[in-house]
């Protein structure tokens, strides 16, 4: 079933502390592992509070058994996760990709700023395509990558525990995840997953600290009251999320043996019409020899499995690009002009059907020209050499019909039917444009399109707003969204491949 691969490996950073499990080639075994218990304070509520003190231990951990630049899938807590349902009309798998950044940009209204995210489609239809997003902070999953890769691991994938388990339990227990509750129980915490035709769709995490005495015990009062929160998920699950027409079928218990049995006796009692089974991960795949270390290293275990099957939800955060500058006199100059220019207006309106005049654009940019010629002039008088007014007066003529070309080239890739209401332009930096467009795929169309354009380093929607219009008073409203994107400029790129006309010599006279 499993066939053969190089060895796996597989982290999960947990409340109790970290676990690395490395699996056999051939039997899909676990033959290096180590647990690297935690103390107190260090992870608190399933969140890394002490960064440099995990850091350490975990890099010590690394150095002693000889894995520095082992590759390892991470699996970690559910902390600050939302899962959001999303709608969007059906299109290529590129297309997808942006609609669904608009979305998640402009449209889930996610609690946090800058999400790190991915998705499962769960129905493609002729109109629509349906799906999950996951989304997280990127603060706090960069948290754990960084931690991990300072510690002298490399990253391969970053998961949540919930797929992680449920994958060891799908490949090696033959388990199908319908309409299933998966429960993941530890002796401070548990993690509460719900699925849906196999795919989570809810998620929590208790803290038993705040369900019962201080000490940790599994008393019957405390399961009493964890049985009560679960039967609250499920009327949840059941009636909020499904309108009464679905409901959990089965419950998996996973956790240490002791408090385990305690938890499944107590809810197949308080639950009789929900079948309730536990999971001790002594069943496994002919492929796999059980063993103990499997239910103690579960999530490390489900995490190895990655590229095996199962959920391909991936958090890995990218890297942005950073932006690189190269100072020159002559372009500080122009530079300065060129705000003067933006503060002025440097904006081109097209609005309902009506262009803006781009010959009085082109007209006011070189009024400026002689003044900045005249500039440069007397700043080669004060000093600069025959070779550096070349070079200086080269860069003008590069640069001063840059906007003219980049403007055309915006024009020219606006889909049909679609209004550049204005286009803010900073030498040099960046390029604001705001579009009407009937449709919001005609949005995403002109991002794709941004992206591929010569000046173009990095581009983005900034906000994707709907509204209504009432074209040419016809009495009757049409739908019109306006999309606001930032254009931000290659600085890398020689803008004497734009159009560039006429107007100095290489020797420094008008021709």
């Amino acid at each position: 079933m499993l066939g053969s691969m190089k060895k796996l490996a597989g982290l999960s950073i947990e409340q109790s502390g970290v676990r690395y499990v490395r699996l056999s080639k051939k039997t899909k075994d676990i033959d290096k592992h180590f647990f690297l218990p935690l103390e107190p304070g260090v992870m608190e509520g399933n969140q890394i509070r002490d960064r440099d003190a995990l850091c350490a231990e975990l890099k010590a951990a690394v150095s002693n058994g000889r894995l520095k630049g082992t590759e390892v899938f991470l699996s970690v807590p559910p902390t600050q996760m939302i899962i959001r349902k999303l709608s969007v009309p059906a299109t290529n798998s590129k297309q997808l990709d942006q609609l669904i950044q608009l979305e998640v940009e402009t449209g889930l209204h996610l609690p946090f700023e800058h999400p790190v995210y991915d998705y499962v489609v769960t129905n493609t239809g002729d109109e629509n395509t349906e799906m999950l997003i996951f989304a997280s902070p990127r603060e706090v999953i960069q948290t754990y990558v960084d931690v991990v890769e300072e510690a002298g691991l490399k990253v391969a994938g970053v998961e949540i525990s919930g797929t992680a388990l449920s994958r060891l339990i799908t490949i090696g227990c033959n388990k199908d995840f319908g309409e299933t509750m998966l429960i993941q129980l530890e002796t401070s915490y548990l993690d509460v997953y719900m699925f849906y035709n196999g795919h989570p769709v809810f998620m929590r995490t208790m803290n038993l600290y705040d369900l019962g005495d201080q000490q940790g015990e599994m008393s019957s009062l405390k399961l009493g009251e964890i049985s009560a929160e679960i039967s609250r998920m499920l009327n949840f699950y059941q009636y909020t999320l499904h309108d009464g027409v679905a409901r959990i079928q089965e419950i998996i218990v996973t956790g240490h043996e002791h408090i385990r049995q305690g938890l499944a006796r107590e809810l197949t009692e308080s639950l009789p019409e929900t079948r309730v089974t536990e999971e001790a991960f002594l069943r496994i795949d002919a492929e796999i020899s059980a063993g103990a270390d499997y239910n103690d290293y579960r999530l490390a275990v489900g995490a190895a499995f990655k590229p095996y099957g199962g959920y391909k939800i991936d958090l890995f955060p990218r890297e942005d690009k950073e932006a690189f500058y190269f100072p020159y006199i002559a372009m500080m100059l122009i530079g300065i002009w060129m705000v003067g220019v933006v503060v002025t207006g440097t904006f081109y309106v097209l609005n309902h059907g009506e262009i803006s005049n781009q010959e009085q654009r082109i007209a006011a940019l070189q009024d400026q020209r002689q003044s900045v010629e005249e500039e440069l002039r007397l700043l080669s008088v004060s000093g600069l050499g025959q070779a550096e007014r070349k070079e200086a007066i080269q860069k003008i003529r590069e640069y001063r019909n840059s906007p003219v070309s980049i403007l055309q080239e915006l024009e020219a890739h606006m889909p049909e039917g679609t209004l550049l209401k204005d286009a803010g332009y900073t030498f040099g930096s960046k390029i604001d444009i705001t579009l009407y467009t009937p449709q919001m795929e005609q949005a995403s169309e002109y991002l794709t399109s941004l992206r591929d354009m010569s000046f173009t380093k990095e581009a983005m929607i900034a906000s994707l707003t709907k509204r209504q219009v009432n074209p040419f008073g016809s009495g009757q409203d049409k739908e019109q969204f306006t999309a606001v994107y930032q254009v931000d400029l290659d600085a890398g790129t020689s803008l004497s491949t734009l159009e560039n006309e006429g107007g100095i010599s290489d020797d420094g006279t008008d021709e």
